[in-house]
């Protein structure tokens, strides 16, 4: 029993905050907009891609070594 409450505690669900559904809604209407709508896609996609990419909990995506650290240098 210890092991699955080990294994939800890892898990992104259980680490998931108000505020990154907030912000990954935000992400996926501009991308929305951006694609069905064709309100500057080359603008909002990016926009929302980054808003939904760097929400996701426990991904650490967007700290230090991540990916989008790497692709904010160019690298």
């Amino acid at each position: 029993m210890e092991g699955l409450s080990q294994l939800w505690l890892s898990t992104g669900i259980s680490n998931f905050e108000w505020g990154q559904a907030v912000m990954m809604s935000v992400g996926f209407l501009l991308i929305y907009l951006a694609v069905r709508k064709g309100f500057e896609p080359l603008l909002l996609l990016p926009i929302g891609f980054g808003a939904v990419l760097s929400n996701i909990p426990v991904a650490g995506i967007a700290e230090e070594g991540g990916l989008l650290a790497y692709l904010y240098l160019g690298i």
